[in-house]
């Protein structure tokens, strides 16, 4: 959990809190009723929790698309080293093969 999401479920207990509060004191001042209360309470509290998944969903959705970016450059880089190697390895057959004729032309002479 990073300090964000952290921070949310700080403020949604904190807006939770200051909204039960609230409904106590209007309970005994009588100026609302207590299933208004609570259906303020319960939306107040479901709204933190979805703030906070779709956070989560959003974050998971960016670390899925860095992990398929960073998969791509490793097969980029995988097949440019193996095009890197290939060349490498022909060319030094192709020298050792120069070198191979050669001495047999010094040899033969």
């Amino acid at each position: 959990m990073n300090d964000q999401q952290a921070k949310r479920i700080n403020e949604a207990a904190q807006k939770f809190t200051e909204a039960l509060l609230g409904s106590y004191r209007a309970a005994a001042d009588g100026a609302v009723s207590t299933q208004q209360l609570n259906a303020k309470l319960t939306q107040d509290f479901f709204s933190g929790v979805i703030d906070y998944l779709r956070d989560q969903a959003e974050g998971n959705r960016a670390l899925t698309q860095g992990l398929v970016d960073l998969q791509r450059r490793q097969l980029e880089a995988t097949q440019v080293f193996a095009q890197e190697s290939a060349s490498a390895y022909e060319e030094f057959l192709d020298s050792v093969f120069l070198h191979y004729g050669k001495s047999l032309q010094t040899n033969h002479h």
